[in-house]
């Protein structure tokens, strides 16, 4: 079973999408900030992280940075999930960016091509 770790600070995203990934058949790790969700993904080693953008202790732009820096997680697909178009970066360090409120289609059928195009 493919293991997807879920990280954001606001509970009842990471109930509502893990409830969706779970009926989908993902196993889902989950975690409430990035400094959590680092340590997480080095734990259980995901096939993809959602993160959210904006998060206390270290938010999703600099988890994304550490990832890339992991020489095991580098290779992760990762979703930045964020409530504003400005994000301010000319090379990002995610693979996708969704606009919240992500329709629940648009972020099965993007996790799945991101599944299909991971090694």
């Amino acid at each position: 079973m493919q293991t997807i770790l879920l990280v954001d600070d606001d509970r009842s995203i990471l109930v509502a999408w893990k409830r969706i990934l779970r009926l989908e058949g993902y196993r889902v790790e989950t975690a409430s900030d990035g400094a959590a969700g680092l340590a997480a993904a080095q734990e259980v080693e995901p096939v993809l992280i959602i993160t959210d953008r904006s998060m206390p202790r270290m938010d999703g732009v600099e988890l994304c940075r550490q990832i890339r820096l992991e020489p095991k997680l580098a290779g992760i697909p990762v979703v930045l999930v964020s409530d504003s178009h400005e994000i301010g970066f000319n090379a990002p360090v995610w693979n996708e960016l969704w606009q919240k409120p992500v329709p629940m289609e648009t972020m099965l059928a993007s996790i799945r091509r991101l599944l299909a195009l991971s090694p």
